[in-house]
């Protein structure tokens, strides 16, 4: 009997694991290049009971499987800044503690020290600081990721070229917050990508699906409802049987 509770038990934390994995899905639908978690279950232990080939489970748990690495829909912003990555691919950049971290958010700025940046002062690698003085409406960022800005007599001097790089998992990747990930063992050094594609004066939208996470939430709240009612039941047996045994 004991084993009925720790599975409807277990069910519980499973959902409710799924449930806090959506629900930071749907908080971040606007976020840059967000990348929506995947979530699957897994059985746990199943040990034998009684007769041979009978064998009695311990409930399931979920786990995050990765992220999804589908497209998000492309935004024109028209600022100079503002950069997205077509296909596979992220921005390499480089935290305040010195760790390289990558990014889909290209919603770049200009630090004091005329460095590209993202939002959280993350220094974009592979380019020199913009020259002081610098009509930020003419710096320029071609597809192959080449930056440019207008030299001293109006002609464009490269910069350097942001570094777009991928690893062989994604799925690897971890998460430290403000839009960055972290390279892994599982996910595999980072490697340049050659022809990556980048467009000037647009931003990556969030790949979250409202429609489909909010389905997944309410089937959550259903799943976590029912292994609750199941906890219940099982309580009030025990109930029962320790009334009979007295």
């Amino acid at each position: 009997m004991l084993q009925g509770l720790y599975s409807a038990a277990a069910g519980m934390s499973a959902q409710q694991y799924r449930m806090d994995a959506t629900s930071n899905d749907l908080a971040n639908v606007n976020t840059t290049g967000y990348k929506h978690q995947r979530v699957a279950f897994r059985d746990l232990l199943y040990v034998r009971d009684g007769e041979p080939g009978v064998h009695i489970g311990a409930g399931s748990a979920a786990a995050t499987i990765g992220r999804s690495d589908a497209q998000g829909a492309l935004q024109r912003t028209d600022r100079p800044l503002d950069v997205a990555i077509q296909g596979r691919g992220y921005l390499e950049v480089r935290t305040p503690d010195g760790a390289t971290a990558l990014t889909r958010a290209g919603d770049l700025q200009v630090d004091s020290q005329g460095r590209l940046a993202t939002p959280n002062g993350a220094l974009l690698t592979g380019v020199r600081p913009v020259p002081n003085g610098t009509d930020l409406s003419k710096v320029s960022i071609a597809q192959d990721g080449t930056v440019s800005a207008p030299g001293a007599n109006g002609t464009p001097v490269a910069l350097g070229r942001l570094r777009v790089v991928d690893v062989q998992s994604q799925d690897g990747l971890q998460s430290i917050g403000n839009n960055l990930y972290a390279v892994t063992a599982d996910s595999g050094q980072p490697a340049v990508v050659n022809d990556a594609r980048l467009e000037q004066g647009a931003l990556e939208a969030s790949n979250v699906d409202t429609g489909t996470a909010m389905t997944d939430l309410i089937e959550s709240q259903r799943a976590f409802a029912m292994a609750s009612r199941a906890v219940q039941t099982q309580d009030q047996m025990m109930e029962i049987a320790n009334g009979v045994k007295r």
